[in-house]
């Protein structure tokens, strides 16, 4: 009997220890099975404009502002060992112990912008992503829907580097105080393409079908840059001007700001500054507009940085805006050769905003300060926007690429990963390119692959492959090393433009100088298919979901249709 209820107290004991890991396992077993009959979440449209982040905590977290005494920023970048000299100006006045009024933190580009669609070159303040929405892509195809005829300026014909549209869907109550024709204000969901070009205009078009919106802003000078959309909903345009001369006589160069809401000019930057060191006016760079401060950052050729409170005055019940721009100029010193201005576009990660120029130095400045965190030589003039991509606590990374302008004939591109907080090299790649009347290397920008290429880093390098072909690179993130590589007999200028499905399948849009716009798989490197635009395509493409819009030298602009 006494063994027979130690027997049963065994069992009893044996039984408490296996019932909870049985419920455990049972559990975890039903779980599996609920996640493999659920389908996968579809990605919203802004799930593509943005690195994946870690988890839901991570979407949602407050960035905030970086000290830079805290960094351990490597030797080689510290702006003191390069004897680098840089002063700030207002009014023709030095200013000492300067600090912005409001603090300057740009956060998660997830939340950059407030309309739908591509406001700026490449997307937002990381520059990750040209694309908008998702593309349901079936037959793997490209498809001409339409195409506008534009005009042009001296030689100057078309859309030229590095010319990319930006795409909105507006919204409705917006829409209804702007002066788009009657037809389309009453259209539902319009999506309205905005592009800058070579003739000197900026056009207004319907996305769907490639018709008027409103008429024309006819600048009367060359635009070489990308158009910006201000990010914050208001109606407001940013352009650069590329060309100073007209028909044999010199015009006014600089940077514009219109309004939406009538197309009228309310401010003009003249690019030839009397506080510039470069008396080059040019504007091929496109800006960034801090949202909680009001304050646009620009860079030019004339070798400034313009931080500019623009004091934004916008009533939208009563259909008017203007703008009272206070400026405050960053003037420097390049430390690597006498070469100053800047065609590279702005980034911005939370205090932080990255910048290369024409002499090949990288900076990195803080944005409250408007002072030099840290410099990086980077071998030759960068023209490209590079691309940072942001992992969480400190791992973020820039990823950027020079040309081949200053080295001449058969000098290197370097394509690098760069510790976007301490300046410190990650990984390097060269490859030798030729310079004839053209530049070689690195003139596009790169795609930060995410989705099923969230491992790659993609760059366009021109002139590397004979004598005016280049290469088409998916670089490891990690290692820098050779994915797959795609040669072409045509080199380009044009930025490759990654879209994906609703299933996180990527694909890549590619734009060459032989005037084909190519369809690659993201993963692989296949070219799916390829179809000719007639001419040269120094332009880089937008897409809104499964519309790509791009322009070429011949005059034209392109609406596309993923199948």
């Amino acid at each position: 009997m006494k063994s027979s209820k130690t027997l049963l107290i065994a069992n009893l004991v044996i039984l408490t220890l296996l019932i909870p890991g049985y419920f455990i396992f049972n559990n975890h077993l039903k779980k599996r099975n609920l996640v493999d009959v659920i389908p996968t979440p579809v990605p919203t449209s802004t799930d593509v404009l943005r690195s994946p982040q870690p988890d839901h905590d991570e979407q949602e977290k407050i960035y905030t502002a970086i000290d830079p005494k805290k960094l351990d920023i490597v030797p080689e970048c510290l702006p003191s060992n390069h004897n680098f000299k840089w002063e700030l100006l207002r009014d023709g006045e030095k200013l000492e112990g300067f600090a912005q009024n409001e603090d300057i933190i740009f956060n998660n580009p997830q939340k950059y912008n407030s309309v739908q669609g591509v406001s700026t070159f490449r997307g937002n303040n990381y520059r990750d992503s040209a694309s908008y929405g998702l593309a349901d892509i079936k037959e793997e195809k490209l498809e001409k829907i339409w195409d506008v005829g534009i005009g042009y300026l001296d030689s100057w014909t078309g859309v030229g580097w590095n010319g990319q549209p930006s795409i909105i869907k507006w919204d409705e109550e917006l829409k209804d105080i702007m002066n788009i024709s009657p037809n389309k204000k009453s259209k539902k969901d319009l999506k309205e393409v905005i592009y800058g070009t070579l003739d000197g205009k900026i056009y207004f078009l319907d996305l769907d079908d490639g018709t008027y919106t409103r008429e024309p802003i006819n600048v009367g000078a060359p635009l070489k840059g990308s158009v910006s959309v201000d990010p914050r909903g208001m109606p407001m345009l940013y352009s650069g001007q590329g060309i100073n001369v007209v028909n044999g006589k010199n015009v006014p160069i600089g940077f514009r700001i219109y309004s939406l809401i009538d197309q009228k000019l309310l401010y003009f930057l003249d690019g030839i500054d009397k506080d510039c060191l470069r008396f080059w006016g040019a504007f091929d760079s496109t800006p960034l507009v801090h949202e909680e401060s009001d304050t646009m950052f620009e860079c030019g050729e004339n070798g400034l940085l313009y931080s500019i409170k623009l004091n934004t005055d916008y009533n939208p019940q009563k259909g008017s805006i203007s703008i009272e721009p206070d400026v405050t100029k960053y003037r420097y010193t390049s430390p690597v050769n006498g070469r100053l201005g800047v065609e590279s576009s702005i980034l911005a990660y939370r205090n932080f905003a990255y910048f290369a120029d024409n002499s090949g130095t990288l900076q990195c400045i803080d944005l409250k300060t408007l002072s030099p965190v840290w410099v990086r030589n980077i071998t030759d003039d960068t023209d490209s926007t590079g691309v940072i991509e942001d992992l969480g606590d400190e791992n973020v990374y820039l990823y950027v690429a020079n040309e081949v302008d200053i080295q001449g004939n058969n000098g290197y591109s370097y394509v690098r990963k760069i510790h976007a907080l301490t300046g410190e090299l990650i990984w390097e790649k060269g490859y030798q390119c030729s310079y004839s009347e053209n530049n070689g290397g690195a003139m596009a920008s790169p795609v930060l692959g995410k989705n099923d290429i969230d491992n790659l880093v993609i760059f366009n390098i021109a002139r590397s492959y004979k004598n005016n072909g280049g290469k088409l690179i998916a670089f490891d993130k990690n290692t820098g090393d050779e994915v797959w590589v795609i040669e072409s007999d045509f080199y380009c200028w044009s930025s490759p433009v990654a879209v994906y499905t609703p299933e996180g399948k990527s694909y890549i849009i590619q734009c060459d100088s032989g005037g084909y716009m190519s369809l690659i798989e993201g993963r692989s490197g296949k070219t799916l298919d390829k179809i000719p635009l007639q001419a040269n395509i120094e332009g880089s493409p937008a897409i809104f979901e499964d519309m790509i819009v791009v322009g070429t030298r011949g005059q034209k602009i392109w609406g596309i249709k993923i199948k």
